[in-house]
């Protein structure tokens, strides 16, 4: 089994030369129905990671005090995960944007191509081991889809969806999108290291979180993006079974709403609640360990 090092090819998007960092990394899950975005900010830059399945995307950004993204991504063309995305494109002020390199025949995809060649935003492409740093301590990692894609699975499109490693430290999140089974099993291959805190892929369907995959990733917080009531049955009972056998923490959108993630690059604090609870401010601290 390879490294799971062996992977990346440090390629930065960011330049950065300033001193060592002591901030707080922070990952907002927010709670766009059933759909996906994932907001990542640290040392003033921001990616957004998905974009729902509409255009209320653009206000939950602006509750949050973000104008600016350094890097969009839309996972894959589904409409419930770039919905938004054309719309994030036009109003904010976004540099780079990768996809899966993957075209759809949608009238969503074709907004959103139209948003990021009309905008002039500078493409980037998902090539496994791209490192993306977002200044001195956190960075991103493109972890697929391979070269060449995945063929002939359930849906070529989950199966080949952008998935990205977030590190701060010895910190480590990892981004699923939709990616399935064929996925899981390839990544859990190349040799994963420790995983504390896993986005659940396809909204925890039945076609994702393989038990071979959870227990090579072994997540403490496991992060789920999904509808009330949705009418895919999302979660589905038997994902969530084996998300506890391995002792992971379930956190949902729809029954605890946004879902905010925080790292010190040693330990990490999750939030949950309203939209309305995480105004533009972010914490420069976690909460302080109560002495035993």
């Amino acid at each position: 089994m390879r490294s799971w090092r062996a992977l990346f090819h440090v390629v930065s998007l960011v330049a950065w030369a300033g001193p060592a960092w002591a901030g707080v990394l922070v990952v907002d899950m927010l709670d766009v129905g059933q759909g996906d975005a994932i907001l990542v900010r640290a040392e003033g830059r921001a990616v957004l990671v998905d974009a729902g399945p509409d255009d209320g995307i653009t206000a939950q950004l602006d509750t949050l005090g973000v104008r600016r993204l350094d890097l969009a991504v839309g996972t894959h063309p589904h409409a419930d995960h770039i919905g938004g995305m054309d719309a994030v494109l036009n109003t904010l002020d976004v540099r780079f944007y990768m996809d899966n390199g993957m075209p759809h025949s949608t009238g969503t995809y074709a907004s959103v191509m139209a948003a990021v060649e009309g905008r002039r935003v500078r493409y980037v492409a998902p090539e496994v081991g791209r490192r993306i740093a977002l200044g001195s301590e956190v960075s991103l990692t493109v972890l697929a889809p391979p070269a060449p894609l995945f063929a002939d699975t359930r849906s070529d499109l989950n199966s080949n969806s952008v998935i990205l490693l977030v590190e701060h430290g010895s910190v480590r999140m990892l981004l699923m999108g939709d990616a399935e089974e064929p996925t899981e099993a390839w990544l859990a291959a190349q040799g994963l290291p420790d995983i504390d805190v896993l986005k659940v892929s396809h909204h925890g369907s039945e076609h994702s979180s393989v038990p071979g995959f959870l227990a090579a990733a072994d997540p403490e917080v496991a992060l789920i993006s999904c509808g009330a009531n949705n009418k895919y049955g999302h979660p589905d009972a038997p994902a969530l079974s084996r998300l506890a056998a391995v002792g992971a923490t379930v956190y949902r959108t729809d029954t605890q709403g946004q879902v905010r993630v925080l790292s010190d690059g040693t330990r990490v604090e999750v939030q949950t609640g309203a939209a309305s609870r995480f105004g533009a401010s972010v914490p420069d601290a976690l909460t302080p360990v109560a002495a035993p």
